[in-house]
Parts: structure tokens; C-alpha cells; sequence
């Protein structure tokens, strides 16, 4: 029956009989005379090897007649024929038409990522470059190093696919590497401004390291603009030693009131390196972080490392403390302590490990302070502060020392005639300190003083 429909030219009805695999293919030649629709259906009760065969029958008789069809089939069918076997055939008969018309029909639904890398290189060939540039910026299957290679080798007249390939798949560096190899500058500038100002750093520590033309590079920060994260920006252009090439940038965000700590570490980092009123700097601004620039410092001048540290107001003193004792900076340490007036500053200066030599530094700093700090001081209570952390330090010697200055200045410097509870108070200290008859004679003729001090302004005691 099969043969008579067929030499009658009922290929439909051919087909409903025939269940050899070579009757099939030989019938399904007249595709032409076959209803679309019932063609499209019959290969539903086929084996997928079957129905490969029959396309593949069909594309070697006439792709140009039976591709329309075929592109439909493997559509409807694509689930049980898989899509690799489908793209395969398609390439075989090196129909890149049927590839593009039968993928796009599956592009959007399939979570296979050759079927989306197979799209975009079709699309790329017939020039359909919209498709290409969509399924790179919405697709989130294909492979994204396949795609990055093949999109760099075809060098496409416009490189968007490629960006968006690059900029969602953190090859930033490649991308720059790219462009700029390929003289597309122009590119390069817009991914930064309009497509992702974030990865500005990368961008421009890249290009550093191609040796780009300054000029470029400040104008790529001019076009982001306050949209450019400073702080890896600094970090990618420190780390290669370039960090004067954003003093303009910096100056320029400055101006627009930017208050980044990072913007004013980078700016200071500059000033201070150019020896630009650094003291100045470091003593006015308000917005960098003492603990970045005072690290910073340290390396350039142990000095300006002390000033930034001394402008945390007590965040950075184990750092000032030990940039100052690592550099003999006993002078400013001193002064530093007797105006902080921090007890735990103190003790944790001053105290000496039960057994433990005390250092030369140690006494320098305390020869400083005695001599120096206390009095230069106005305040009162700095005076106070500085003898009762000596007082806690079991400092006998200091202590006298100390105790002595403050009895020879008593009524000859101001600031100490200000104190009036220093003989009171050195009585008192004198009953914690062991060594009392020296002491007493330190303090006699102060106390002596102070009493004819009260009797001229009271009258003799009762």
C-alpha cells in the first residue's frame, strides 16, 4: 500500500505506512508535496537517530528547498534531538541561515551554553549584530571565556558585545588591553562613563601598565568624574608608583567639596612627597585618616608621621608612641603626654617590667618631660595629671625631680602660681614616696613660702 500512495504521489499517506528507515527518507525528499504541518508532527513517533537521519537527508538533497521546514522540525523537536545534534547538521551543510533562524527560536528558552555561543556566532557572521550585542548583555548561560575569544578574534566594527561580555564576567583587564591595542580609545572611554564608572581603576591601572599617554589617562578621569571610587583608584595607581599622575583629579574633587578620607590621604600622600606646605596640611585639613597618611609618613619624615598621629586625638597613640620612641622624638613625646592627659597613655609608657632594665629611651623621655613639657604647660591639671602618673609608676627618683622643678618654679612661673593645691598635693605624695627626709628638704622652703603666702592674705594662724 506504502508504494502504491508513493507512485501515486500520496506521500502522506506513503508515510503513514512506510516503517523502513530509507523509505522514510526517500519519501520525505518530496517535502515539497507533504502538508507542513503533518511533516512537522510525523517526526514526533521517529527514534531521535531517526529523525536526525531524515534532516540530514533532506538538507543534502536541497537545503535551500527543504531548509524552511527543517528549521521548524528541529525546533518543535530540539528537546529529543538535543541541540548539539542539530547544530552539528546545520554545520555540516554549512548553513549558517538554518543555524540562526533555528537557534533564535531557542535562544531564549535554552540553558545550554553552546546554544547561546552558536547564536552569537551566527549572528556575528550574517551581521546581525543587535542579536549579538542582546544575548551578551541579557544571557547568563553562555561560556563566558568561549564568547570573550571568539568576540576579541572577530573583531567586531563595534566592540559593545564584547564590553558587555567583558564588564559582566570581570575581565575588565582584557577588555582595556583590547581596546587599546586596537587604538579603540574612544571605547574605552565610554565603558567607563557609561557603562560601569566602578571599574574605573582597573581601567586606568591597566593602561598604566601599557604605558598609555598621560594625557588619555587624565582625560578618562575627567569624563567619570565624582562617579570614579577613589580609593581603589589610588591603590591601582600607588601600587605602581604613579600617584602624582591624580593630584589634578584629586585637587578637582576637592574643590566640589568631597570629604572621602580617601580622596585627602591620596592628596596629602602628594603634598607631602613634593615637600608642598605638608605641615600645613596635615595640621588643617579635617577629612584624611591620621592612622593611612601618619604610616605614610613614617617612611618620609618621622616628624610629619607624629603631626598626623596627633591629630586622631588619641586613636593613633600606639602608633605616635612608637614612631616617636623608634625615632628619638622624646621632645614631642613628652609634650604629647602631659597634654593628653591619659593615665592609661601614661601607664603604659612609663611602667617598667617587674625585673626589666629601664631603657635610655625611657629616660630620655622622662628627662623631657621634667624638663621640657611640664614647663612649658598652662594648664594646671596637665602638672597634676603628669605627677600622679609618676606617683603611679613608683617613680621615687623622678618623682623628687620632678616634685623639686615644681618647688623652684612654684612662685616664679605663672602657670604653676595657678596650682593651688600643689603643696598640698606634694605633702601628700610625700607620704607615699619612701625616701622622705630628702624629699622634705625639696619641699620645705616651697611649703614655707605658701605659709607666708596664706598669712598675707588671711592673717597670722590661730
Amino acid at each position: 500500500i506504502a508504494q502504491l500512495c508513493e507512485k501515486c504521489g500520496l506521500y502522506q499517506r506513503a508515510l503513514d505506512h512506510y516503517s523502513e528507515l530509507d523509505d522514510i527518507k526517500r519519501v520525505m525528499l518530496n517535502s515539497h508535496a507533504i502538508n507542513e504541518e503533518f511533516l512537522i508532527n510525523y517526526f514526533g513517533v521517529l527514534s531521535a537517530e531517526n529523525g536526525l537521519a531524515c534532516i540530514d537527508a533532506m538538507l543534502a538533497h536541497s537545503s535551500r528547498q527543504n531548509l524552511t521546514v527543517v528549521v521548524k522540525i528541529a525546533t518543535k523537536h530540539t528537546g529529543e534531538m538535543t541541540a548539539e545534534a542539530l547544530i552539528a547538521l546545520f554545520e555540516k551543510f554549512h548553513s549558517v541561515d538554518g543555524l540562526y533562524s533555528y537557534l533564535g527560536a531557542v535562544v531564549d528558552s535554552s540553558q545550554e551554553p553552546i546554544v547561546h555561543f552558536k547564536y552569537i556566532k551566527a549572528a556575528s557572521k550574517l551581521g546581525y549584530f543587535e542579536e549579538v550585542e542582546r544575548v551578551c548583555r541579557d544571557s547568563t548561560v553562555y561560556d563566558a571565556q568561549q564568547v570573550k575569544e571568539f568576540l576579541m578574534d572577530a573583531k567586531l566594527a563595534d566592540p559593545l558585545p564584547l564590553v558587555h561580555v567583558c564588564d559582566r564576567n570581570d575581565f575588565v583587564e582584557e577588555l582595556t588591553a583590547h581596546l587599546f591595542s586596537n587604538k579603540l580609545l574612544e571605547h574605552i572611554e565610554a565603558y567607563v562613563q557609561k557603562v560601569s564608572p566602578g571599574n574605573t581603576p582597573m581601567v586606568i591601572g591597566q593602561l598604566l601598565d601599557m604605558d598609555c599617554n598621560e594625557a588619555f589617562l587624565k582625560s578618562v578621569l575627567v569624563a567619570v568624574g565624582q562617579m570614579c571610587p577613589v580609593e581603589p583608584l589610588v591603590e591601582e595607581v600607588e601600587k605602581r608608583d604613579r600617584l602624582r599622575l591624580l593630584k589634578p583629579f584629586l585637587e578637582g574633587l576637592v574643590s566640589m567639596g568631597n570629604q572621602e578620607p580617601a580622596t585627602h590621604n591620596a592628596i596629602g600622600k602628594i603634598y607631602i612627597t613634593d615637600d608642598k606646605e605638608p605641615q600645613q596640611f596635615l595640621q588643617s585639613n579635617l577629612y584624611y585618616d591620621s592612622k593611612v597618611v601618619g604610616k605614610f609618613c613614617e617612611k618620609v619624615d618621622p616628624q610629619l608621621a607624629f603631626l598626623a598621629y596627633q591629630r586622631a586625638n588619641g586613636e593613633c597613640d600606639e602608633e605616635l608612641v612608637a614612631v616617636c620612641q623608634d625615632n628619638s622624638l622624646f621632645k614631642e613625646l613628652a609634650k604629647y603626654l602631659v597634654t593628653s592627659m591619659n593615665m592609661e597613655l601614661w601607664d603604659s609608657v612609663l611602667m617598667v617590667a617587674e625585673g626589666a632594665e629601664e631603657t635610655t629611651a625611657r629616660r630620655a623621655l622622662i628627662d623631657e618631660v621634667v624638663q621640657t613639657a611640664v614647663a612649658e604647660s598652662t594648664i594646671p591639671c596637665e602638672v597634676s595629671t603628669t605627677v600622679a602618673a609618676f606617683m603611679n609608676a613608683d617613680m621615687t627618683g623622678d618623682l623628687i625631680a620632678l616634685l623639686g622643678f615644681l618647688n623652684m618654679t612654684y612662685d616664679q612661673i605663672s602657670q604653676h602660681r595657678q596650682i593651688r593645691n600643689v603643696p598640698s598635693l606634694l605633702i601628700l605624695l610625700a607620704e607615699r614616696v619612701k625616701n622622705v627626709p630628702n624629699l622634705l628638704i625639696v619641699l620645705l622652703p616651697s611649703w614655707t613660702q605658701h605659709r607666708h603666702s596664706l598669712r598675707r592674705r588671711t592673717g597670722p594662724p590661730g
